[in-house]
């Protein structure tokens, strides 16, 4: 069994409909009918070939506390259905947190979760916030719904205060 973790622009047709079209709201939020950002760079798991997991990431500055602050949003983290539970997300997570660090050099990683998914993210270190975070819709701001987590990519602590994404949600 071969794995490579590749980094792309786009995604393929095929890769999208492999990664994505398994099964109907695979994040379980499709009900909520939010506008969502596209990813900047996209980081695909292949086993023997064909793509099984998949972490969108972009690179943006949000305001906390009215101060910018530069991080990785993570986004869009599946693995087809077929192959479950068999730890490709954590390795294509890992992955991209290291890029995102080590290569991009932002402070922070940031995401939007589900409350089921939580306990997963918090395993790997990122931390949830409690203060207010602040995305853009087309019919204007809004308060997040979603668990919003961070992972630190050195020593600073999160900063205090409401956080504006100043986006779309990834």
């Amino acid at each position: 069994m071969t794995e490579m973790i590749r980094l792309v622009k786009e995604l393929t047709d095929e890769e999208r409909l492999r990664l994505f079209g398994w099964g109907e709201n695979i994040f379980g939020i499709e009900d909520h009918e939010f506008r969502w950002r596209p990813k900047d760079l996209h980081f695909i798991l292949d086993v023997d070939g064909q793509a099984v997991s998949h972490v969108g990431l972009i690179d943006h500055s949000v305001k906390v506390g009215g101060q910018p602050v530069r991080v990785g949003g993570i986004g869009a983290v599946v693995t087809a259905g077929d192959v479950h539970g068999r730890g490709y997300a954590q390795t294509t997570l890992r992955y991209t947190e290291r890029y995102m660090c080590e290569e991009m050099k932002v402070e922070f990683g940031l995401l939007f979760c589900l409350d089921r998914l939580q306990p997963f993210y918090a395993k790997q270190g990122w931390r949830l916030l409690t203060e207010t975070v602040e995305f853009d819709q087309p019919t204007g701001k809004m308060v997040s719904p979603l668990n919003v987590m961070v992972l630190s990519c050195g020593e600073r602590e999160w900063p205090r205060g409401a956080t504006d994404l100043c986006s779309l949600p990834w």
